[in-house]
């Protein structure tokens, strides 16, 4: 039988799309306010590159920019972050129910890349508070895999690249700091 341990620390990943420079800024000092300095950013894409599904309710003009954070999270009751991340994402445009940003956060540890949802499907786990979770890709033999459930864009070359380079970065933080 295996010892019951505290929950395990990684760093908050976030995947913004956005119409606007000045939206992406807005929401980035929010979300800094709540989980501490950026350790890196991706590269800004246009999201129908990859996909229309956004496009009647965003336009075709969306973009993406992946973001980690510096500081370890405690995954304890992390799931969380999603139902603040849909208040969020209504609260951007008061007065109306119509989104101009979408948010979705998880979490990057060495071994694989997590993301929280709302919708439930075969792949995802239950956690708590309407809140799904699943492996996005895992990391094996120096690359992120993709999976069958894998979005394109997650998987394409640019952001694989920027993942482990970050990968990268938190294995060296966290050899520093044993």
């Amino acid at each position: 039988m295996g010892s019951i341990k505290p929950a395990i620390h990684a760093h908050p990943f976030v995947a913004v799309m956005f119409n606007r420079a000045d939206q992406l800024k807005t929401i980035l000092g929010v979300l800094e306010n709540r989980f501490g300095s950026i350790l890196s950013a991706g590269p800004i894409y246009r999201v129908s590159d990859f996909s229309d599904y956004y496009e009647k309710e965003f336009g075709d003009q969306l973009q993406k920019q992946f973001f980690v954070f510096q500081k370890p999270a405690s995954l304890e009751n992390f799931y969380q972050i999603k139902v603040w991340t849909n208040e969020l994402e209504l609260d951007t445009n008061p007065g109306t129910r119509q989104r101009i940003l979408n948010i979705d956060p998880g979490y990057l540890e060495p071994s694989k890349l997590v993301l929280y949802s709302s919708k439930n499907f075969s792949h995802r786990t239950y956690c708590g508070a309407g809140i799904f979770a699943e492996i996005t890709m895992s990391f094996v033999h120096g690359d992120f895999t993709r999976l069958p459930w894998t979005y394109d864009d997650y998987y394409w070359e640019d952001n694989r690249k920027f993942l482990r380079d970050v990968r990268t970065q938190i294995v060296k933080m966290s050899r520093n700091n044993l």
